[in-house]
């Protein structure tokens, strides 16, 4: 290689470093603006703007800094979506590096989960152990799952329902509706099956999302049939999994919660929302924001207590 090559392919380098790094400060720059379009009548607003001065539609809340950075960057990023799977993730390596059976192999564990009496320490759903005032196993069991197949197949399902509803419900109703769910899908578990039996995971809250999608697509033109054929397809698929590996009670009391809490949602293009509805549902956000982090709290002291 002569020095013309090279120092051709030094440009060249050079170049590409330059339009990454214009491409990152256009990136930056539109984090910073102070402006945004409406999404009913394309006016230009200011970014604080709660409803817009040309049409009166109520606006979503937009992010700013990092957020909106991190929104460009990634199309599909939904930060409540993204901090659940965290938490899931977090809570399967915990209770996996924690809890070691030395009578099965790490690999058995980690297809299958550790053993009943474990998830059960570290704050899945038993009934009598509800029965007996430990009501935060209703919320905590959300986040745990039973072996590494339950977590990938909740992750997956997350990630595509999950923000796509953020993006259409804003972050607190997304949540309520999330949590909500799956608490009452393990209260309907914990009526149906024997009060003995150990159960765990996000299936109920990702029940509910598409319970709630599905009544929103037909209330909501905006969503479209396109997004209501899958949604029912993936409810299908979702019940015949839970048919050999999964609580099938939880999945219907979730897809029915979800489905109630979404008639309580107002049309945006009816101009049905108002300031105090908006700020209830803030109050359930941060209600369940607490709720989610007493929970996780009481179960490591219950484990840590063992």
């Amino acid at each position: 290689m002569n020095k013309q090559q090279i120092q051709w392919k030094l440009n060249r380098l050079a170049r590409q470093v330059q339009e990454r790094l214009d491409s990152f400060q256009n990136l930056w720059r539109g984090a910073q603006s102070k402006t945004r379009m409406c999404p009913n009548c394309r006016a230009l607003i200011g970014v604080s703007e709660k409803d817009c001065p040309m049409c009166g539609v109520r606006l979503r809340r937009r992010p700013s800094g990092i957020g909106k950075l991190l929104q460009n960057v990634l199309p599909n990023y939904a930060p409540v979506s993204l901090v659940l799977v965290t938490i899931n993730f977090v809570v399967f390596l915990l209770i996996f590096a924690a809890e070691r059976d030395l009578s099965s192999g790490d690999l058995r564990r980690l297809v299958w989960g550790v053993s009943s009496t474990s998830l059960a320490r570290w704050g899945a759903d038993v009934a009598l152990l509800v029965y007996q005032g430990q009501w935060w196993r209703l919320v905590s069991a959300v986040f745990v799952h039973i072996g590494i197949i339950h977590l990938l197949f909740n992750t997956y399902a997350l990630l595509f329902i999950g923000p796509l509803l953020e993006e259409g419900l804003r972050k607190e109703r997304f949540l309520v509706i999330y949590i909500f769910s799956g608490v009452f899908g393990f209260l309907l578990s914990n009526w149906y099956y024997d009060p003995r039996l150990t159960t765990a995971g996000a299936s109920g809250a990702i029940f509910g999302l598409i319970g709630a999608a599905l009544v929103l697509s037909k209330r909501w033109s905006s969503w479209g049939s396109l997004v209501h054929q899958q949604l029912v397809h993936w409810a299908i698929y979702g019940f015949v999994y839970g048919l050999f590996i999964g609580n099938t009670a939880a999945h219907f009391g979730g897809l029915v919660a979800g489905a109630a809490v979404a008639f309580l949602i107002p049309s945006p293009n009816r101009g049905e929302s108002s300031r105090a509805g908006e700020a209830a549902w803030s109050v359930l956000y941060w209600g369940c924001l607490a709720l989610v982090g007493l929970s996780l709290f009481l179960a490591v002291q219950f484990r840590l207590s063992l």
